[in-house]
């Protein structure tokens, strides 16, 4: 707390030492000026500061309570006082302080970070969940290190005996159409054509199902599992090659980390949106270089349900995923099928998640030692894209790419396309929506 009163040299001092971080000198030196000044309320206040930082906490709230009587009273003293009360246990104290200081002055944005512990140690969980989305996006790394620092609602546990799930998931009716980008504004275009239909469109699948109607891509997670099996070590990983993602749909642990990997010649510019209904907020930007690989926090806002992993500069790569409580999820393969496994007894809500179309949900119960069955059917003209291009008609290549010169002269060589996309026009695909994609 700044000093704009009279000096000494025993006040000098006391600041002196407090820059210095020697708090029982800082006392001593405090002790002597108030002497000298005894009606000097910010001596009497700072005082109170270094009996705290010198772990002698009674006396500093103490003079806490003294300096106040003498009239001083500002937000940073509020919240100096409130965290001393914190170290001696009077948590209700510590809250009202605290809140009282962000009242008084709301950017103390370190105050919002103490004032979510207070609330934790208070066993106010949700309230110190709603300090975490405070700070979310004044500053993220506060948010995410409260986090972390409160007590996971999922516990480890050992399963003894457990249980296992396991279902297909369906897919009925006329097949949703994918999505369509015309290369023509795509940059990278002599290697982004090779995964192309050879008139510059490409195509993303949200929908990837088989002759059977077996949904791939679709997440099933159990929703109120308490307590089980740790999550896994292996971290997420998501690898990008001839400009397209590996994985279209995932689930993940708010704040775990993802490996990026490129395996490209060319650089991506990878974005972090969390998605909450029509909500988009963008976590995080970097650039992906060639042939090199990064880790990607997934740190969204507490609720935020879903995000999505996409390049800015090729928006057909795009992962996108489903915000997990607990271990028990997985992912339907090329099949539709999925199974889980070491599931404590009891019963529970299972959800089946696309991106694309309302989740389903189904109750099951898990036996010690048995396998449980169930299966999910989505309804294809449910599926709820957003307006979306899915033209093929015409030629989407910029006029540079149909130059036969080079761009710096030449005859211009080009890439053979090594992955041709083909757009199914049967009548397995929903026709009629040639909008303009908004994503």
């Amino acid at each position: 707390m700044a000093n704009d009163l009279n000096t000494s040299p025993h006040l000098e001092h006391a600041q002196e030492m407090s820059l210095l971080g020697k708090w029982p000198e800082a006392v001593e030196s405090f002790k002597k000026a108030l002497a000298e000044q005894p009606d000097n309320s910010w001596i009497q206040a700072n005082l109170g500061v270094a009996l705290s930082r010198a772990e002698r906490h009674t006396e500093a709230l103490l003079a806490f309570e003294k300096a106040l009587k003498m009239g001083y009273d500002n937000a940073e003293f509020r919240y100096l006082r409130g965290l001393t009360f914190a170290k001696v246990n009077l948590l209700t104290e510590a809250a009202q302080e605290v809140e009282l200081a962000l009242k008084m002055d709301s950017q103390l944005k370190f105050a919002d970070y103490d004032l979510g512990i207070i609330y934790e140690h208070m066993g106010a969980h949700d309230k110190a969940l709603a300090q975490v989305t405070k700070l979310y996006k004044r500053n993220n790394t506060l948010a995410r290190k409260l986090y972390f620092q409160l007590t996971p609602e999922y516990k480890i546990a050992a399963v003894d005996d457990g249980g296992s799930l396991k279902g297909k998931v369906r897919m009925t009716g006329t097949i949703p159409k994918p999505r369509v980008f015309h290369l023509i504004n795509i940059p990278n275009i002599k290697f982004c054509s090779r995964i192309s239909d050879g008139d510059g469109h490409r195509l993303l699948h949200d929908f990837v199902v088989n002759n059977d109607g077996a949904l791939k891509d679709t997440v099933v997670a159990i929703l109120n599992v308490e307590k089980g099996k740790p999550f896994p070590r292996k971290m997420t990983s998501v690898t990008i090659s001839r400009c397209q993602a590996d994985q279209y749909a995932i689930g993940y642990k708010n704040g775990e980390d993802l490996l990026l990997e490129n395996i490209d010649p060319i650089k991506h510019e990878m974005a972090v949106y969390e998605v909450n209904g029509v909500y988009k907020y963008q976590v995080s930007h970097k650039t992906t270089m060639p042939n090199s690989s990064q880790v990607r926090s997934l740190f969204m806002k507490p609720g935020s349900p879903e995000m999505i992993l996409k390049c800015n500069l090729h928006p057909f790569i795009q992962t996108r995923g489903l915000m997990v409580a607990n271990p028990y999820f997985t992912v339907t393969d090329a099949e539709g099928n999925f199974e889980i496994h070491d599931i404590p007894p009891g019963t529970y809500e299972v959800m089946a998640w696309h991106p694309f179309i309302p989740t389903k949900t189904g109750t099951i119960t898990i036996e010690a030692g048995q396998t449980a069955t169930l299966d999910f059917t989505f309804e294809a003209e449910e599926q709820r894209r957003k307006l979306y291009q899915n033209d093929t008609k015409g030629y989407r290549f910029n006029t540079v790419f149909e130059n036969e010169e080079g761009f710096y002269g030449g005859k211009r060589e080009m890439d053979p396309v090594e992955v041709l996309q083909q757009f199914n026009n049967s009548e397995r695909y929903i026709k009629g929506m040639e909008s303009p994609s908004e994503e």
